[in-house]
């Protein structure tokens, strides 16, 4: 069968390479839906490693990234997800999608590097070919859409293997930080108003146990913050509020609140150390961490001296920072737990909400 249709199959591989403006490869890429987005996980990119720009360079008028949910024992595929389109910066965004280097070039640079360090790498990498096997719930791309007329260029991010391909070029990397940290600047240049709640009069214990995923911080920044983020407050904060409670009987009971005036800039420093993960090299290079805890995640543990602060960002995001004060000390977010809180975060919460 392979045999008498080996003519057939070699005339189409020739129209598809030779004459590309006769059967335009990005017609067989995934279809896109009112949002821009691609509507199913189907229809990706074969492989391939043609030299050039990943994606048209000129012409266009913004830049979409899209996460298209995958289905899951929970949810059926196709369900709602934050699209974001950038408007801002776009020329500069696709420049980023073909600044991402080639298998050629990524090999060059893992084989210098390691060569600074002694080692010597094997022949074939298999780049792009020895995959993670991360159970991502979405499937990532960035949509391109140009202004003239032309097809929109819809990228396939496989972040198990690294690669983004779109119609028969793959390049290595995942855009998503670069996406996002122009994004959020587009979202920062028309601040929104944060609508911060006052603080709740109570708090259940199931409503802080660690040891449930419902118990974790709220953390509504995380959408907007990347995969490759070092700050948890990216963003210029808008309003913040500070709350004290006490244990009181299965209850956290309010004992103090305040409605942050001013000063916010040296809030969001003061939330930004005090959730950072710190790390020293030894002298045989490894790095350690150094300000992580487990206060809090034992199952039976709970605070009997907790402290939370509620912050809004110039992006209308809101998260919800915990500081636990007794019986142990630690900061818990949405997306980092288990920190050393700084004196200079106790002694500014001790300020506002009374020792």
């Amino acid at each position: 069968m392979v045999l008498r249709i080996g003519g057939v199959i070699a005339g189409v591989f020739a129209l598809l390479f030779a004459a590309p403006a006769a059967f335009p490869l990005h017609n067989l890429g995934p279809r896109l839906g009112a949002d821009g987005c691609p509507t199913s996980p189907d229809g990706g990119w074969e492989g391939g490693d043609r030299p050039g720009a990943l994606v048209p360079p000129d012409g266009a008028v913004s830049v979409t990234m899209c996460e298209l949910p995958l289905a899951t024992a929970q949810r059926p595929a196709g369900a709602s997800a934050p699209v974001r389109k950038l408007t801002t910066q776009v020329d500069a965004m696709v420049a980023e999608l073909n600044a991402l280097p080639t298998r050629d070039v990524l090999e060059a640079e893992l084989r210098e590097r390691e060569a600074a360090k002694g080692r010597v790498l094997g022949d074939d990498l298999h780049l792009g070919e020895v995959c993670t096997a991360v159970g991502y719930g979405t499937s990532l791309s960035f949509v391109v859409h140009y202004g003239d007329g032309r097809t929109s260029a819809v990228v396939l991010v496989d972040r198990n293997c690294g690669t983004a391909r779109y119609a028969d070029r793959t390049r290595f990397g995942n855009p998503s930080d670069a996406f996002l940290r122009r994004y959020r600047a587009q979202l920062e240049a028309r601040p929104k108003p944060s609508a911060l709640a006052g603080c709740a009069a109570e708090l259940p214990a199931a409503d802080i146990d660690l040891t449930h995923a419902r118990g974790w911080p709220r953390d509504d920044v995380a959408a907007n913050r990347g995969p490759g983020w070092r700050t948890f407050l990216p963003s210029p904060l808008s309003a913040a509020t500070a709350c004290r409670y006490r244990l009181d009987g299965d209850l956290l009971r309010l004992r103090a609140q305040l409605r942050v005036p001013d000063d916010l800039v040296s809030v969001r420093s003061l939330i930004n150390t005090s959730t950072a993960v710190n790390t020293v090299t030894d002298s045989g290079g490894t790095e350690n961490v150094t300000n992580l805890t487990d206060c809090g995640l034992a199952r039976s543990t709970r605070p009997t001296a907790l402290d939370v602060v509620w912050v809004g960002d110039h992006t209308g995001a809101i998260a919800e920072v915990r500081i636990w004060r007794a019986p142990c000390q630690a900061v818990y977010t949405g997306s980092t737990g288990g920190t050393v809180p700084t004196a200079q975060l106790l002694s500014r919460l001790d300020a506002w909400l009374g020792r």
